[in-house]
């Protein structure tokens, strides 16, 4: 610790796993430079990446990370399996629809627990709960992740979809159409288009798939199982870093702002940029605070939540007949739950993104 603050330090980052003992630190043995792609541009999302690049941890550990845009999490699995990059960060419902389609890609650690899939109204709406959707006039962008599983949320809600007005429109135009009140609410990612909006001084509310009972975790680390196979120490060793550098974002997310913005200095261009960052780095954060995180450290996957997701994806996404994959063959938790926070530290992550539970409703333990 630091004073009264709740800071991690290299050094208790390793010694949690042990008791107390430290952990040797993986590196691989010559060090080597490793193509990673984002899911999408670069945001407070991906603030961790950045973190562990530019604080060491990475060159700690032999490696030179090349960090560089996605384009999202189907076209990152996409350019992972052809080996355009070793690995990448892909939101977990595309890692299953791509591992069922055939890609011979693997997750080594799972970043957050929940995608913040869901429909977003503005604040000032008289709409209060989502069964008040019906008669209204809903935006969507029909190639974003969470719109397929639209049908799967009615369902669980028990809304009829035919009782709603969709409407598709362009990704660009989607926050706009609903601040300028064209439509009643959208479907999106809320830690996308929630911070956009919010960056904006409009305040929307969420309700999220997942207070439906519908898994969706968030960000994973990627690679291909042939990656996995012939080189686990670089998996291990990078896994370890990206990790190291998101906890550090989890308590010291002033910092970590800091260096990701000097690393990203496009964002100055964009006069809201340093909010956008700091509420979308916020209402990530408000999703890895859950008992995955708490119990088992960082990075650790939940077998259920993936099964869930699975049934999900080969239900809405993958034709009649086409062959379900184990969660074992999707995700693997051998490099996952070495680095953990304290009591303490989850508790002061949980008060600074309590901020955003009136949007996304907080999550309780």
């Amino acid at each position: 610790m630091t004073g009264r603050r709740t800071l991690l330090s290299r050094r208790s980052l390793l010694t949690a796993a042990a008791g107390g003992a430290l952990l040797p630190m993986p590196a691989v043995a010559v060090p080597r430079t490793v193509k990673f792609t984002l899911a999408w541009l670069a945001e407070g999302a991906y603030a961790y990446v950045f973190v562990a690049r530019d604080k060491g941890m990475m060159k700690a550990r032999g490696i030179d990370l090349e960090v560089s845009r996605g384009f999202g999490s189907v076209a990152s699995a996409q350019s992972i399996a052809e080996g355009r990059f070793d690995f990448g960060i892909v939101a977990a419902p595309a890692l299953i629809l791509a591992v069922a389609k055939g890609l011979p890609l693997i997750a080594l650690a799972t970043c957050d627990y929940d995608s913040t899939m869901g429909v977003g109204v503005l604040d000032s709406s008289p709409i209060s709960k989502p069964q008040q959707l019906a008669g209204k006039k809903v935006a969507s962008v029909p190639t974003s992740g969470e719109f397929p599983f639209l049908p799967a949320y009615a369902q669980k809600i028990g809304l009829d979809l035919k009782s709603v007005n969709l409407v598709h429109v362009d990704n660009k135009v989607l926050e706009q159409v609903l601040m300028q009140k064209q439509v009643d609410a959208i479907t999106s990612f809320a830690f996308g288009s929630g911070a956009v909006m919010l960056s904006q001084g409009v305040p929307s509310r969420w309700f999220l798939y997942s207070a439906a009972g519908i898994p969706n975790d968030g960000q994973t680390i990627a690679t291909t199982k042939k990656t996995l196979a012939a080189d686990p120490a670089l998996c291990e060793a990078l896994v370890g870093g990206l990790l190291e550098g998101l906890a550090f974002t989890l308590t010291n997310p002033r910092e970590s702002l800091e260096l990701f913005q000097k690393a990203v200095p496009e964002m100055v261009l964009n006069p809201r940029a340093k909010e956008l960052a700091r509420i979308g780095l916020g209402m990530w954060q408000h999703g890895i605070d859950r008992p995955e995180a708490r119990q088992h450290g960082l990075g650790w996957g939940d077998l259920q939540s993936y099964s869930g997701t699975t049934d999900l994806v080969m239900r809405y996404l993958m034709p009649p007949g086409a062959k379900r994959p184990d969660p074992e063959a999707i995700f693997t938790n051998r490099f996952a739950g070495k680095i953990k926070l304290t009591p303490a530290q989850w508790a002061s992550v949980a008060q600074r993104v309590s901020e955003f539970d009136k949007y996304l409703g907080r999550y309780q333990a």
